[in-house]
Parts: C-alpha cells; structure tokens; sequence
C-alpha cells in the first residue's frame, strides 16, 4: 500500500510527496476513518494515523533524472520517504545511454542510489530492466535493491497472449 512518485529530482518535491501521502504530523493526508487496512470499519483519528504512516502509506519516489541523481543525499534524507525507485529506462535515457543497463556510467548511478539509500536507511527499487536476470542478480546482491519491478502488465499480458497463440498453433500442426 503505497504511493509511486515519478520523477523526484529534489528534496522540495520529495517533501511534497510525503507531505501528501502521510498523516500528520508526518504530513498534510486528509483524514479518513475507513480504510481497507481496517476491513473498511470506521476507527478514530489515533488508531488510523499512526499504523497508517507506518505500513500504510508507502512512498516511493522515482529518481528518473540526472538532477535526481546530484540530490540524492537532499531526497534521501527525507523522512518518510521509504523507498528510492529508478525508473531504468527514463534513467538510462537522460544520462543518454537508452536501455544500456551494462554501460558504466549507468551501473555508476546506480552506486549512488545504492549508497545514497544504504546511508540513510532506505529501501532501494529498480524497475525497467526485465528479462535480464544477469542484471537483477547484480542488483540485488551488488546494490542491495529490495524492491524490483520484474515485469510490466503489458508485457505479462503480451507474454500470456504469445503462449496462447503457439498453443493454438501447435494444435494446428497436430491436427
């Protein structure tokens, strides 16, 4: 249960994401006394915000962008950001490698998150690189990510639908 923020490049929109997403004193959420995390039964204001900006209101802020690189320590920093996602293919974009995960200037950024998130307690994320084991394994073991997007809707659909078709094709040839 939580909010992605895309494109977080510094501490200021960092803080506005917080400050949206969590209950005060953490934040400026509107109050609510039904939420699913309590099977929708109404509870008071003290039972709902604490629990709520512990485990129920993650935030996530993408750092997507060269300048969210440079402020990495300044986003970092925020309290009540829980996790640091790079969005790997707007990244690789901006640094002007597109999808080359392998480049080394690249794998550089992601030390810097990795270090940045290691400094401050935070959860790294990595999303974009799919179908490439080689490259997940280096960052869960390498940069210690502990949240991965292993693959999009679109292509788990897509994926499904080629199966069906070859299915249907092999039922074809056999018959």
């Amino acid at each position: 249960m939580g909010v992605v923020f895309p494109h977080v490049s510094s501490r200021v929109e960092a803080e506005a994401a917080v400050s949206i997403s969590k209950y005060p004193p953490q934040g400026k959420r509107s109050m609510t006394g039904q939420l699913p995390q309590f099977c929708m039964v109404p509870q008071t204001a003290p039972r709902v915000t604490g629990p709520s900006n512990d485990i129920g209101s993650t935030v996530f802020v993408m750092i997507e962008t060269r300048e969210g690189i440079d402020n990495l320590d300044d986003i970092a920093s925020v309290k009540g950001v829980d996790v640091l996602l790079v969005g790997a293919n707007d990244l690789s974009v901006e640094l002007g490698m597109p999808a080359d995960f392998e480049n080394q200037t690249f794998q550089a950024a992601l030390e810097r998150v990795s270090d940045a998130c290691k400094k401050h307690h935070k959860i790294m994320g990595l999303g974009g690189i799919y179908d490439r084991p080689e490259l997940q394994k280096w960052a869960i073991d390498k940069l210690g990510v502990g949240f991965m997007l292993c693959q999009q809707d679109a292509g788990l659909i897509t994926k499904g639908a080629k199966q069906c078709i070859e299915s249907l094709k092999a039922l074809q040839k056999s018959g």
